[in-house]
């Protein structure tokens, strides 16, 4: 059987994903793996502005393509990249951390070589990244093989990165270039007795709702999900993590839950339901509106990746696409439920005079995305004001809502866009986020690559602002940048405009509708201080301040 390098090896493993692009920055111990990379006729090399955003970049990619993976150098490149990698694993993106380290040689002896610590541990970051992914490795001439493919399978099957650490001598020794990839499959036994009993609870329920949740995306059930509630008619709603699952247009979808702030109606009938079908569920603080529910779900029917829970039952090695198949294979139930829709924005009240508001902002965007676009939701307030959109047919929204590290969301659309290369991103961004990598704009022009991008610029960290006591502390403030001028400060073609008012912002969207498919689009909104959806005031500490605040500036 014909060999190939173990460097070879791995990215040909990694293309086999469907990765075909790899994102990262070089550096003297990891030439070799980013020469393989530039070798092979069906993956990319990437280079990013910094191993940071480059890690972003991957996860924007993996959630669209399904798998992503980024190279950087050992010690100050890995260090700088750990931040998007735990933030892979706490949403459950699946990304291949790759480091080129020195030669096993010097590893062995304890060498002291330059980007390491004076104490000279080669395993120190290893033991780092340990915490925030799924397996980490060390290969050899010997295991390389085995533990590479260990690595892809471990994505496979938890949607979770990995670390791979390769050393400099070891990327040219062989290996045998055949592999098989280890796919999970369901219990048989436990997956019909567990469908039968979800049937049967279904059956004699009175008042039965889905409730989806980012899982159904992460682990491919998203389609299973659809035609299951099509055929059922099953009421149906979502948290906000999840917020692309179901298709707007399913018949009795409630939209996207707020617990008690909004979609009241929603809020009451899950929880006065006497049969929940949850489906890929995440109970943390903000998907839920800080646990803003009074069911438990032990009491319910609890769908998850790998097993399923029917009224605290649990049945394992059940996966959720084949469940919710079988279910829907089996099950003869059509809900009479016929619910009032009516979180979604009506027709803006706003009129196009005037500054410009997010009241006016949000209406605006939900007709501006179009099928098949991918929304990208910066951490922060962006997310309050997509939560009410109904959304168009196969819409990808993302967002970080565990995790919550701001500066995400601008390297993901990048990462988004080569994933997705017939789609268009819409990026929409506060300042203060934007600030931590807006460095990766330039990154986006080199590769030509075609962004629809909204800065909202409200002077701030108008997220924070509204969580502490007094929205005037100072160290919620940051420089003030004209943000519309930044493109130019980079080579490559982009549309930009500085918006202030309505009637400005309607002339820019119709202008970007003309050439978007030229180049991209970088919008600046600029909003009064304080400024911002309905449903993040709502989660203000302080309210009476802010209004008084923006009532005195007004």
């Amino acid at each position: 059987m014909a060999k190939i390098t173990i460097a070879d090896y791995l990215i040909k493993r990694l293309n086999s994903l469907g990765i075909e692009e790899i994102f990262g920055l070089p550096g003297d111990y990891n030439f070799k793996i980013v020469e393989a990379i530039e070798k092979n006729k069906n993956v990319k090399w990437i280079g990013s502005t910094n191993e940071l955003n480059a890690g972003y970049c991957a996860d924007g990619y993996s959630r669209i393509k399904g798998y992503g993976a980024i190279v950087t150098t050992f010690g100050v490149g890995e260090l700088s990249a750990i931040n998007a990698i735990a933030g892979s694993m706490a949403e459950n993106v699946p990304v291949m951390m790759i480091v080129g380290v020195p030669c096993l040689k010097d590893i062995n002896n304890k060498t002291f070589l330059h980007h390491n610590l004076d104490n000279v541990d080669y395993n120190a970051f290893e033991k780092a990244y340990s915490n925030v992914v799924e397996m980490t490795s060390c290969i050899d001439s010997k295991n390389a093989k085995t533990e590479i493919d260990k690595l892809i399978n471990t994505m496979i099957k938890t949607k979770k990165p990995v670390y791979l650490k390769l050393p400099i001598d070891v990327c040219d020794c062989k290996v045998e270039d055949d592999y098989k990839t280890d796919y999970p499959v369901s219990n048989s036994e436990n997956l019909k007795k567990a469908s039968s009993e979800i049937i049967k609870i279904i059956r004699t329920s009175k008042k039965p709702i889905v409730l989806a949740d980012v899982l159904a995306s992460r682990f491919n059930s998203k389609k299973e999900l659809n035609n299951f509630l099509k055929k059922t008619k099953i009421p149906s709603c979502s948290f906000i993590r999840g917020i692309d699952i179901i298709d707007n247009d399913t018949e009795n979808y409630f939209g996207v839950y707020v617990g008690h702030l909004d979609n009241k109606i929603c809020f009451e009938y899950l929880n006065s339901s006497d049969c929940i079908i949850a489906v890929g569920t995440v109970l943390s603080d903000l998907n839920t509106y800080n646990f803003d529910f009074s069911f438990n779900l032990k009491n319910h029917i609890n769908i998850q990746p790998y097993y399923t829970e029917v009224k605290g039952k649990r049945y394992e090695n059940v996966l959720m696409k084949d469940i919710i198949k079988e279910i829907n294979e089996n099950i003869d139930y059509i809900s009479n439920e016929k619910i009032q829709r009516e979180f979604f924005y009506k027709n803006s009240l706003e009129k196009p005079t005037g500054k410009l508001t997010s009241k006016y902002i949000y209406p605006r965007l939900e007709n501006f995305i179009k099928e098949d676009d991918i929304l990208i939701c910066e951490v922060g307030l962006v997310s309050f004001g997509a939560a009410p959109m109904k959304f168009k047919k196969n819409i990808s929204i993302l967002n970080q809502m565990v995790w919550g590290s701001i500066g995400w969301a601008t390297p993901c659309a990048f990462g988004t866009c080569l994933a997705a290369k017939n789609r268009r991103t819409i990026l929409i961004t506060g300042d203060g986020s934007h600030q931590l990598t807006a460095q990766e704009i330039s990154a986006m022009m080199r590769y030509k690559v075609k962004p629809v991008i909204f800065v909202i610029n409200n002077s701030g960290y108008t997220v924070e602002r509204i969580l502490c006591d007094d929205p005037n502390y100072k160290y919620n403030d940051i420089a003030n940048w004209n943000y519309s001028m930044l493109p130019k400060v980079f080579e490559g073609e982009c549309f930009s405009r500085q918006v202030k008012t309505n009637k400005e912002f309607d002339e820019v969207l119709e202008e970007i509708q003309k050439i978007q498919k030229e180049k991209m689009c970088y919008i600046e909104l600029i909003t009064d201080y304080l400024d911002m959806p309905d449903l993040a005031f709502s989660i203000a500490k302080n309210p009476n301040k802010i209004k008084e605040l923006k009532e005195n500036r007004n």
